[in-house]
């Protein structure tokens, strides 16, 4: 029985209903805000968006439209209001397309239709690499340079548009617009960047591998039980230019697969790789030297894992040709002979590989690389160099670092670069964030030396030094010094057993 003081007071159908009208009046507070210089509104409200802004606009409207909505065909109702706002104020759009996908069909169709409807559009590049992945991969309108309008993707996915006057927010914007808008080329015919354009490939397959890792991978040169952890993330973090790969000596790879193809290169051998960017300078380099890309090359990759192995086969796919993949172990003298069954190779390509392994089972990578090579043939890589490249003290960060724990910042700027993509990289960001964490924790490089150590390694096993000079880049966790080498071996066999 129920005491008397203690009894509940009785609530309502109609009170139950104003509580919840209370409880979604709060709700839309705390989501809008209550900032008289800005509001918020869902993702569905574009079209009383577009309706409500565009009587609005006097002079200009300035439009950012990410590569997420390229392609896509324009609504009779956006396309009537911008077609009429043509008449009376200028409309600059500008199409954010990463990599090769700038010159796409799907993309001059809808450049074609902004100028025949009056507009006034143009086609940027967001290539890999520093601050062109750290562009803000959604919507944005600049109103008379005065107002500005930006989509944002929530945690859950969902989109909002954001409304502001504040100035610092148009300043923002119109900073970006105007660095960006010097990214249109000026003139067609100026030099492109070295090496292969990947942005675009990356975002398709980069959900491919992440979903292919756990069930392909298995031990390999990163780990003796299993080395999904570092395939599933690995073209993730390419993406946004987080991990060594030969982007970051584009200039050296380029310049020396060039030369060895056109000094008569073509049995060509990749020795161990994260995915396929070492293979898309290879064939970028075959491309480049002879004009042509032939059906079938006699390039091969080898790795330890499939994983790695599936992903050259698909990029090598998308552009017509076919390679050679070998599950093996470098390191096993039965699979080098195996290798070579067919002949030896006239280069070998291997980017940061060597650091993989401890001095003792380096050197046996040399070894091997020298028995697979004929006398002549060409070694080109790159080594980590340990030496100096510890954590900064405190007085040395720069802005970069934000925390000083190594997994910590990784992981941050990881969000930091990756949280206005997250509409192009169909997995979410908090998953993406795990999976880049577990990178950060488990992935290993081994000290093998100063780089007259490398060099003196690959010296006593017959190799001659082209080129081994150091440069740095900004490194996976911290800035980074690599020796870049290229070697030939020797044709003088007393030379080659370091006689």
């Amino acid at each position: 029985m129920t005491e008397p003081g203690n009894a509940t007071a009785q609530v309502s159908p109609a009170d139950l209903i104003e509580r919840a009208r209370r409880a979604n009046v709060f709700f839309r507070a705390s989501y809008e805000g209550t900032d008289p210089q800005s509001v918020r509104l869902p993702g569905a409200a574009v079209d009383e968006l577009i309706q409500g802004l565009a009587s609005g606009v006097h002079r200009e409207l300035c439009q950012i439209v990410p590569y997420s909505a390229v392609g896509r065909p324009a609504d009779l109702f956006s396309r009537a209001v911008f077609g009429q706002l043509a008449r009376r104020a200028t409309i600059r759009r500008m199409y954010l397309v990463p990599g090769e996908d700038v010159g796409s069909a799907e993309v001059d169709r809808q450049v074609d239709e902004d100028r025949q409807h009056h507009l006034h559009p143009v086609k940027v590049a967001v290539r890999i690499g520093g601050e062109a992945t750290q562009v803000p991969m959604t919507g944005m309108w600049l109103i008379d340079r005065q107002v500005v309008v930006r989509q944002e993707l929530g945690r859950d996915g969902m989109t909002s548009w954001v409304v502001s006057r504040h100035s610092e927010d148009v300043e923002r914007a119109s900073l970006l617009w105007e660095a960006l808008m010097r990214r249109v080329p000026a003139n067609r015919e100026e030099q492109p960047a070295p090496g292969p354009e990947l942005t675009g490939s990356l975002l398709q397959s980069a959900k491919m591998l992440y979903a292919m890792a756990p069930m392909s991978c298995g031990p390999s040169h990163q780990d003796s039980a299993n080395c999904s952890w570092y395939h599933s993330a690995w073209q993730y973090l390419r993406l946004f230019d987080m991990v060594s790969s030969p982007q970051w000596h584009a200039e050296f790879y380029s310049r020396r697969l060039i030369e060895a193809v056109r000094g008569g290169a073509r049995r060509v051998l990749i020795s161990g790789t994260a995915d396929y960017t070492t293979l898309a300078f290879v064939l970028d380099a075959i491309r480049s030297a002879t004009g042509a890309l032939p059906g079938q090359l006699d390039v091969h990759v080898v790795d330890k894992c499939q994983t790695p192995l599936l992903a050259c086969q698909w990029y090598a796919r998308q552009l017509g040709t076919e390679i050679h993949g070998h599950k093996a172990d470098i390191t096993c003298p039965e699979a080098v002979r195996q290798l070579t069954a067919d002949g030896k190779y006239d280069l070998v390509v291997a980017d940061a590989f060597l650091t993989r392994f401890d001095r003792t089972t380096a050197a046996t990578v040399i070894d091997s690389w020298s028995a697979l090579l004929r006398p002549g043939g060409t070694v080109v890589t790159t080594v980590r160099l340990h030496p100096g490249n510890e954590w900064p003290s405190a007085d040395e960060l720069d802005n970069r670092h934000q925390v000083t724990d190594l997994v910590d910042d990784f992981e941050l700027r990881f969000r930091e670069r990756a949280a206005s993509w997250r509409g192009l990289l169909q997995v979410q960001l908090e998953e993406l964030s795990v999976a880049v964490r577990r990178y950060a924790t488990r992935m290993v490089s081994h000290d093998l030396g100063d780089a007259d150590d490398v060099r003196a390694a690959f010296g006593h096993r017959g190799f001659t030094l082209a080129e081994t000079d150091v440069g740095e880049v900004d490194g996976e966790l911290v800035r980074t010094k690599y020796l870049r080498l290229c070697a030939a071996l020797s044709h003088d066999d007393s030379a080659r057993l370091g006689g």
